[in-house]
């Protein structure tokens, strides 16, 4: 994972995507075949049936719903919205202890409606109540006639009592440290350095950073669904929004109603594993990027040369910024490390392509103002400095609680850095950190569990062949562990498939979540 960003993860659906890919008629996607369990019952007051008794108070607490606040602009997006606060046990081995919030914000249906749709946009850390703000653009139209569209921040995110660890500055200086080397900075000084910011974390936020596991953020989710007056839950979960919803099925089978798990997260892979499979994701799409520049981009600022030769130049790019000072018109130091973030995150997804052809044309002049921009918005970083979220601190902190702590040697990383560097020549060099930067993170990792939802209705994963930072094989592996789920495919680049605008992807989406209509096995979507 990259050293500084904040996580491969699904990113805010781009608008641009949602309003001219709509229109695009694509084939290769089979008729609805096998029929799910029901959906969500939209049941009033609160669904609590078969709760822990010590949970009662939690489940049957009656929540007031009122206006939402941004703060960024929202064109009076928020007019049609309405947040709530949750109450849910700080611990769930202790609840008649302390207590914690969760924030939720709700789109009623267009039509009647049939239940709540439970929708988390990724992360670990990015805001569910955030991502509302484009609901239209995450949900089809017949999905919003049908369901009340609730998003939440989970446990420890944004509104939801959200860990503070480093104030804007603090963050600034944090981004602009050099990243890791085998050779100049060893594993150690990584593990102290989060060590640090973990004390820090837990001096200004207290207990809640250690209770920000996704085990904990999903037994929330159940008290959400119970709230709303849902019998069952039915969720969109992208990126590693699957990894929460699996882990809620996996808790609570018996609750499961329809739930789509796009860009799915393989649960039992290493640090290690997952970052070789990341970097060789990006980089396959950054060559797609510079095989679409050279044949379809006017103005391709890599034009001209083959696929390899145009990204040896990238790499140098990198590398002189490495090796040199370039310094931002704010007076930052740009690093090595903006610039790969700026980079990775318009592969995402293919409509932002044009971004990153305009970014690195201006880098190539001298000017890394818009690769930084890039680096920025992953932050939550704004021109004036400020940070708007706490996306970074958010998915430090879940990453360090959902993962084992063994120990990594330093020779271990090395031999680590070099794969990355093999699979990954231009990205891999920046990308090797992950594995020691929890062991000095102070609370306890969760113990680590299958995933197999025993018993559940049937759960749709949407892989993307080509996403570089949930991997096909990452979903392929999810359904093989899931005890009932089927496969949706979208053979395509970019992170995640329902917001892309594909009519094939959302109609297969829609049935299963309107119908209960599972897509027959082995459909493709192209």
């Amino acid at each position: 994972m990259i050293r500084r960003a904040a996580p491969p993860r699904r990113a805010r659906p781009s608008i641009a995507a949602a309003l001219t890919a709509a229109g695009l008629l694509l084939s290769g996607c089979s008729s609805p075949g096998a029929t799910a369990g029901p959906s969500s019952g939209g049941a009033s007051g609160a669904v609590v049936e078969g709760a822990p008794e010590e949970l009662q108070r939690y489940y049957t607490q009656t929540v007031d719903w009122g206006g939402c606040e941004f703060e960024v602009e929202t064109n009076g997006a928020e007019d049609d919205l309405r947040c709530a606060e949750v109450e849910v046990p700080l611990d769930y081995e202790n609840p008649a202890g302390e207590t914690t919030t969760v924030v939720m914000s709700r789109l009623a249906a267009d039509g009647d409606a049939r239940g709540s749709l439970l929708i988390n946009p990724g992360g670990p850390g990015a805001s569910g109540v955030d991502a509302m703000l484009y609901a239209e653009h995450t949900v089809t139209r017949d999905v919003r006639r049908a369901y009340d569209v609730v998003g939440f921040d989970p446990r420890g995110v944004g509104r939801s009592a959200g860990i503070e660890c480093l104030d804007d500055a603090e963050l600034d200086a944090w981004r602009a440290e050099p990243m890791f080397d085998p050779q100049s900075r060893p594993a150690d000084e990584i593990r102290e350095e989060y060590g640090r910011l973990g004390a820090q974390c837990v001096q200004n936020s207290g207990e809640l950073v250690a209770e920000m596991d996704t085990a904990s953020a999903a037994r929330d989710m159940d008290v959400l669904r119970a709230v709303l007056g849902d019998e069952r839950t039915t969720y969109l979960g992208f990126s590693y929004g699957t990894h929460l919803g699996a882990v809620y099925a996996d808790l609570f089978p018996e609750r499961v109603g329809r739930l789509v798990l796009d860009g799915g997260v393989d649960p039992t892979l290493s640090d290690m594993e997952a970052t070789a499979d990341q970097a060789a994701g990006f980089e396959e799409n950054l060559r797609h990027w510079v095989q679409v520049c050279q044949d379809e981009m006017r103005d391709c600022v890599v034009d001209g040369s083959g696929v390899d030769e145009a990204t040896a130049r990238i790499q140098d790019l990198i590398a002189s910024v490495e090796e040199g000072t370039v310094t931002a018109a704010d007076g930052r130091r740009v690093t090595a490390t903006n610039v790969v973030e700026g980079i990775l995150t318009p592969l995402y997804t293919t409509t932002n392509y044009p971004r990153l052809n305009e970014a690195l044309g201006n880098a190539f002049d001298g000017d890394f103002s818009r690769l930084l921009a890039l680096s920025d918005a992953t932050h939550g970083r704004d021109a004036e400095g400020r940070y708007a979220n706490n996306t970074t601190m958010a998915f430090t902190a879940v990453t360090c609680l959902d993962r084992s702590a063994e120990t990594v040697t330093a020779e271990q990383m090395a031999r680590h850095q070099e794969q990355l560097e093999q699979v990954a020549p231009t990205f891999g060099p920046y990308l090797g950190h992950g594995a020691a930067a929890c062991q000095d993170w102070p609370a306890e990792p969760a113990e680590p569990a299958p995933v197999d939802a025993a018993g559940a209705d049937p759960i749709l994963v949407v892989g993307t062949t080509h996403d570089p930072a949930t991997p096909h094989h990452w979903s392929e592996a999810l359904v093989e562990q899931l005890e009932n789920a089927r496969l949706l495919s979208y053979d395509s680049y970019g992170h995640t498939a329902y917001t892309s605008g594909d009519e094939c992807v959302q109609d297969a989406v829609d049935a299963y979540l309107l119908e209960g209509e599972l897509p027959e096995e082995g459909t493709t979507c192209s």
